[in-house]
């Protein structure tokens, strides 16, 4: 006698497993669908990142200097830091990454003293004085006398500790444009502040550029006002 329901039996029975197979991939495209792509790989270092890499001390901090007051303030803050974490916590200048940022009005203490003596217009231009004449500037100051009388916060000081300066590139163009006037030649003075720099400085494209590869490779910020 003939079955004609077996190979309905059989079909169903190849149907339920191949559901099952079904539902039982499902978890499995799932978990593939949710996956994590792999992340794009990092764009390289551009020259300021891979300068800011070469300050290895664990201790990273970047003091943002816009004006003749906070130029003043962010030095003493730089030498601050390194005293008192040395004296109350026993760390060595080694373990330091310290960088003052000089820009916009600040950006002049980045000059040495014959730029000072040349162009006039920075002690007018930052309204300050010398201590020691009581008169407009002619040198900059922080490059031979302490901030407000504390000792080890010349620039000297912190360049033999191992604190490094940044300048504002961006500024500094400004500055030649303001000394060069309508006659002057502005790209040439812009070479000469350039190529007469503090010790341990470096121009960067920016102040705020600084301030933010910085950032990005761990350093904290302050503002000195």
């Amino acid at each position: 006698m003939s079955h004609p329901d077996v190979p309905r039996r059989s079909f169903l029975a190849r149907l339920a497993a191949g559901g099952a197979a079904a539902f039982g991939a499902a978890p499995l495209l799932a978990a593939s669908a949710c996956s994590p792509q792999a992340a794009p790989p990092a764009p390289p270092l551009d020259d300021l990142e891979t300068w800011l890499a070469t300050l290895k001390g664990p201790h990273k901090v970047i003091y943002d200097c816009t004006d003749a007051a906070g130029a003043s303030d962010g030095i003493l803050f730089a030498r601050n830091f390194m005293k008192f974490s040395q004296e109350k916590l026993g760390t060595k200048d080694e373990d330091m990454s310290i960088l003052v940022s000089f820009r916009h009005f600040a950006t002049p203490y980045g000059y040495t003293d014959a730029m000072w003596a040349k162009y006039p217009q920075f002690a007018s231009l930052l309204k300050v004085d010398d201590p020691k004449t009581k008169k407009p500037a002619s040198r900059n100051v922080p490059l031979h006398d302490d901030v407000d009388d504390q000792p080890g916060s010349s620039l000297p000081a912190l360049t033999a500790r191992g604190v490094h300066f940044a300048v504002c590139g961006a500024a500094t163009e400004f500055i030649a444009g303001v000394l060069a006037g309508k006659t002057g030649d502005a790209k040439a003075i812009e070479t000469e502040l350039l190529a007469n720099l503090i010790p341990n400085a470096r121009v960067v494209p920016a102040g705020v550029v600084v301030l933010q590869r910085a950032q990005k490779s761990g350093f904290a910020y302050t503002y000195a006002a």
